[in-house]
């Protein structure tokens, strides 16, 4: 699902690509900012704002296709039995068979960039423009919706104790329990475009336009707050060791440790609104607005490799496969896949 797991860490199990060969691209007709994400025998799904979903074979070659009512930059999440499910402009939460086909689909009001959270009990948790957060069931049946004062474009994450947390452009993250209960509003100093991610231990990190990284504690308190000098749209990703790397607007990857101090920050040249993935290794991958994909070394201390894309790395995450594969999305249209 979006940024990996249902905590939002970006982390994934595997080891992504050390010296970055493409492999191949698929062209979409439209632009590619939702993130993509790999099933089970390794199809990668990915959405376009041509209005499909996008099935791709681990070889490059298209599966099948599913045509939306409107752009899909909503990321696709994979139940455990297969299903898929994604969001689109047209208003709709989708769910297709593994063979592309519909199984259903639900009103939610408005337009739905949000990408679906799956929790460990197979409920689902998804943002609407319509202002609200929705809980559903696996039928698509909406169990209950929690409304916020302004859009919702953030995809939610479920804490180990099933706190639900999702973040409004009302400049808020909100804690709600599973059955949509509301638990607590955290307030940032501006709109938030980014996804939160939960630690192990329950802290959950937020960032925010107004340039700052926050730590708030299960109990809606902040525990503390980084600050850069620009906005940010980078959703954060926790690393094993429990730290914390974003992008920013300053064209800088911050590396930051659990107490909320810097580790290391890389100049990447380029605005950062995409969001870091962590290989196995602790390897940072991440796209960046000048259209280049970027692999870090896990000390912030050299490039590992670097690819010019044909046109920017807006939102579109990279997913790492089993094999060591790794896929992401540009605005130039194209799904890429690298390899060693």
């Amino acid at each position: 699902m979006h940024r990996h797991d249902a905590r939002n860490t970006g982390q994934s199990e595997y080891l992504g690509p050390q010296n970055g060969r493409p492999k191949w691209s698929y062209k979409t007709s439209g632009a590619i900012t939702g993130s993509p994400t790999i099933g089970p025998d390794g199809a990668v799904y990915v959405g376009s704002k041509d209005g499909k979903l996008y099935a791709a074979n681990p070889d490059g070659s298209l599966k099948w296709t599913f045509t939306t009512g409107a752009e899909v930059e909503s990321t696709p999440a994979i139940g455990h039995d297969g299903t898929i499910y994604f969001g689109s402009w047209d208003g709709l939460l989708y769910a297709l068979n593994p063979d592309g086909t519909k199984k259903w689909w639900t009103s939610l009001g408005a337009g739905v960039p949000s990408s679906p959270t799956i929790a460990p009990d197979g409920s689902i948790y998804i943002g609407s423009w319509d202002t609200r957060i929705y809980g559903l069931d696996q039928k698509g049946i909406v169990w209950w919706t929690l409304r916020t004062l302004d859009h919702v474009l953030s995809t939610p994450c479920v804490a180990p104790d099933g706190t639900v947390y999702c973040c409004s452009q009302d400049d808020s993250l909100y804690a709600l329990k599973p059955d949509g209960t509301g638990k607590w509003r955290f307030r940032t100093q501006y709109i938030i475009n980014s996804s939160p991610a939960v630690d192990k231990d329950g802290t959950v990190y937020v960032t925010s336009e107004d340039g700052n990284l926050y730590a708030v504690k299960p109990d809606g308190h902040m525990k503390w707050m980084f600050q850069t000098d620009l906005d940010i749209d980078s959703s954060p990703a926790i690393g094993d060791d429990g730290t914390i790397y974003f992008g920013s607007g300053e064209r800088m990857l911050y590396a930051v440790d659990p107490n909320g101090k810097e580790k290391w920050k890389y100049n990447i040249g380029a605005t950062i609104i995409s969001s870091p993935t962590l290989g196995k290794d602790g390897t940072v991958y991440v796209g960046a607005a000048d259209g280049v994909f970027y692999a870090i070394a896990p000390e912030g201390d050299r490039l590992k490799w670097s690819y010019k894309a044909g046109g920017p790395f807006d939102f579109s995450s990279a997913a790492i496969a089993e094999d060591g594969t790794i896929y992401v999305g540009s605005t130039d249209g194209a799904l890429y896949a690298f390899g060693d």
